[in-house]
């Protein structure tokens, strides 16, 4: 359903019916989608009069948030991608082969990636190869932190979570966000060595930060540049 704001303008919003909650909740997702949260039984009618009385706090909201970025745009404006503990520049280019790939260049100071020209959606064709690129580069990260720490993880996945970084199984499988790949690498560890911390300590109890600062000395100051970015980085692939 659509709700009116000050402006004039119209935005829609979702409405998530939940078993059992008691409350109505407002919300914006990274999607920038206004999310209203309502108990089983309660009508639309209902959830838009509870918007209307948010009103004040949405349109704030609204005016605040960062805007959601393609990721095209956003490799044209900050062309560099994280892998493997370096930071790479990024160059985007057509191909005539038939399969999109990426390649090194200039002593792998540069990655090219290559999307085909006769490709029916060269966006789509990108967002792919970046994701592939995250899980190569994330996959010989993970492995190369947890041989270095004696660990073993069962499985890593490189996955479009809506808000977490990464998480940790309680089987050692570890899945991490793709986005990690256009964080500073110091970022992009912190998340993988927080998830491989998971590995000994399945919670976030004082033996679990003692063991983090073990594996990354600079843990709170990471932590700190990376939610100060959040915001950002997972608003990057959602247009």
């Amino acid at each position: 359903m659509d709700f009116l704001l000050s402006s004039g303008e119209s935005v829609a919003v979702q409405v998530q019916r939940r078993k059992g909650a008691r409350h109505l909740r407002l919300r914006l997702d990274r999607s920038n989608q206004v999310v209203v949260s309502v108990p089983w039984c309660c009508s639309d009618h209902e959830a838009l009069k509870f918007v209307a009385k948010q009103r004040d706090w949405l349109e704030g909201q609204l005016a605040r948030v960062p805007a959601v970025r393609d990721l095209p745009d956003w490799l044209e404006e900050y062309p560099q991608l994280t892998g493997s503990g370096d930071r790479f520049a990024v160059r985007v280019e057509e191909t005539e082969r038939g399969r999109a790939d990426y390649i090194f260049e200039e002593n792998g100071a540069v990655i090219v990636l290559r999307v085909p020209a006769a490709i029916e959606d060269p966006d789509a064709g990108l967002m792919q190869l970046v994701r592939r690129f995250a899980k190569d580069a994330m996959a010989c990260r993970v492995a190369y932190h947890a041989k270095r720490l004696d660990l073993k993880f069962t499985k890593l996945s490189v996955r479009d979570q809506a808000s977490r970084w990464g998480s940790c199984s309680s089987s050692g499988g570890i899945s991490l966000n793709w986005r990690l790949v256009l964080v500073a690498p110091e970022l992009q560890d912190y998340v993988i060595l927080h998830e491989l911390a998971h590995l000994t300590e399945m919670n976030h109890s004082r033996r679990f930060w003692a063991l983090l600062d073990q594996y990354d000395p600079s843990r709170e100051a990471n932590e700190t540049a990376l939610d100060a970015i959040a915001s950002v980085i997972m608003r990057v692939g959602r247009g």
